[in-house]
């Protein structure tokens, strides 16, 4: 479930979002991998979905790891909105 105001990363491909998530783990932040909204594309189906208050952590260790999200989006009421 994606509550209001979580943000939800989405990758280009499966592999991109299985190295996002081993990094995140061995990091021992909080997030979820989440089948990918069907309201947005993914070409892989899976998203990493965290708290925002965790974006600045997140994004910063998905950076140094050459893992930015190919888009990001932000739960907002009954639908999502691009950052």
């Amino acid at each position: 479930m994606i509550r209001e105001q979580d943000y939800v990363a989405l990758f280009h491909s499966i592999h991109k979002v299985l190295a996002a998530e081993k990094i995140l783990k061995e990091q021992s932040v909080d997030f979820l991998l989440i089948p990918a909204p069907s309201e947005l594309s993914s070409a892989c189906g899976l998203a990493i979905r965290f708290a925002p208050e965790l974006a600045l952590e997140i994004g910063s260790i998905l950076s140094d790891a050459d893992l930015t999200p190919a888009e990001l989006f932000v739960r907002d009421g009954a639908g999502f909105r691009k950052l």
